[in-house]
């Protein structure tokens, strides 16, 4: 579900790659950082609407998660965007009507898809 995240942040680091003028055409880690949180950002706002069919789902799993801690909270939506895609966390978020916590999911998603970058080696640690 979150192979669009990988497409983009693909994209857009060959094209700032492109963009460079220096003879080893990489980016800085922090440079790479900044093209994560752009990608996850337009992910984020492009996200679709989910389809009827999974709004009683993405209603059923606000219910389950609004009691839990904040950051509980921020974990398990994280785990939903890697899981059933940015769209569904999304809109799970929003029933739980707290623009506090979809800053924090952003920030969250952000720093996951870093990790999991990292760990493909995909990207360099700061």
């Amino acid at each position: 579900m979150i192979e669009k995240l990988y497409k983009d942040f693909e994209k857009k680091k060959t094209e700032a790659i492109e963009r460079t003028e220096t003879k080893e055409k990489e980016l800085t880690p922090e440079k790479e950082r900044e093209i994560v949180k752009e990608t996850v950002s337009e992910n984020i706002q492009d996200a679709q609407p989910v389809p009827q069919s999974q709004q009683k789902d993405t209603k059923n799993k606000a219910k389950q998660i609004k009691t839990e801690p904040q950051e509980r909270q921020v974990y398990l939506l994280t785990e939903i965007a890697f899981e059933r895609g940015i769209s569904h966390a999304i809109d799970v978020a929003k029933r739980l009507d707290n623009p506090y916590l979809l800053d924090e999911f952003h920030d969250a998603l952000v720093d996951e898809f870093c990790a999991k970058l990292i760990a493909e080696g995909k990207l360099k640690e700061i």
